[in-house]
């Protein structure tokens, strides 16, 4: 219908001129005076009538085609070529596209599993009656499982936004003692059949630091010399110092007596410098445990005693950066 309608354009463009020109000579034979004039005006107004009406119809043509047609074709072909040139001028970084996607899948994953440690928590407090022993165990057991999981995947998603360098920290001002008090817990619910003794110095400044990924960089540096050393460890806080240009900062020491002092001590400075060596979970969380650390101005390394004893050092500044 639409071809058709088109066909018949010319038509009605000569019907148009037709009648302009009618109505023209019609005023010449019945005026008696300025019979050019008018007919001049009537033959202006008659087809500025009928090109308005065609317009309106759609069927004014330039090079070759109807407006309507030419502007509904050339609109997409400006949409589709704006967006490729916003895409080719700006492309995302394929670690920024890793960094959003283990974001988003993060999120995702950390929805069902606070849903399990909460109902955990409330079956471990009797909201909904008494647990016998072997009930008791089998919910811890799925709650530790479930906080590993939680752990493993904000390490993970850490891990992506610091290689993009998106990583957003959360500082605050928090008590050194505050920080192992939630770290030593955090330890003896992952290590078992192992003491962990905490100790610090009173009137300590606070530090200016995410509380949340700083004990768990704690967490993280505990295991690794436990699982290192096989013996107990002490985490305590040292009175504060300052550094070489002035500048105050708390030291973190966790320590431990290895039972091979030469070996373990390299293949734990190996674990601690080169934590990604080893494809496991616990050398991705001491490289992400590192990386926040310096990212909040402090520095972590090794000192080893006598008679066995080994300690992995970590600084944080009184100040904020």
């Amino acid at each position: 219908m639409t071809t058709t309608f088109h066909a018949a354009a010319p038509k009605l463009r000569s019907a148009v001129v037709v009648v302009a020109f009618y109505f023209a000579v019609c005023w010449m034979l019945l005026a008696d005076e300025h019979a050019y004039w008018g007919a001049f005006f009537v033959l202006l107004v008659a087809l500025v009538v009928g090109a308005g009406v065609l317009r309106s119809l759609g069927l004014p043509r330039r090079n070759g085609q109807p407006a309507s047609r030419r502007q509904s074709q050339a609109a997409p072909q400006i949409s589709i070529q704006a967006a490729v040139d916003v895409h080719s001028a700006d492309p995302e970084d394929p670690q920024h596209q890793r960094a959003r996607f283990l974001g988003a899948l993060g999120h995702e994953l950390r929805n069902p599993l606070n849903s399990v440690t909460g109902f955990s928590d409330m079956l471990l407090g009797r909201v909904d009656g008494e647990l016998n022993t072997e009930q008791e165990r089998s919910v811890r057991t799925i709650r530790a499982s479930a906080e590993r999981l939680l752990r493993l995947v904000s390490t993970v998603v850490d891990r992506a936004k610091l290689e993009a360098g998106t990583l957003r920290l959360q500082q605050q001002w928090v008590a050194p003692d505050e920080l192992i008090s939630e770290a030593i817990s955090f330890v003896r619910s992952r290590v078992e059949d192992t003491s962990v003794i905490g100790g610090g110095s009173e009137d300590l400044p606070r530090i200016f630091v995410d509380r949340h990924r700083t004990v768990h960089s704690l967490v993280s540096l505990a295991v690794l010399v436990i699982r290192s050393s096989g013996t107990d460890i002490v985490m305590r806080v040292a009175p504060p110092r300052r550094d070489q240009v002035g500048k105050g900062f708390v030291q973190f020491d966790l320590m431990a007596t290895l039972e091979n002092s030469s070996a373990d001590t390299l293949a734990l400075v190996e674990r601690l410098e080169k934590p990604l060596s080893r494809s496991d979970a616990l050398g991705l969380e001491v490289a992400v445990a590192r990386n926040v650390i310096e990212a909040q101005g402090g520095r972590i390394w090794t000192e080893a005693g006598t008679a066995g004893s080994f300690r992995v050092c970590m600084t944080l500044p009184t100040s904020a950066r």
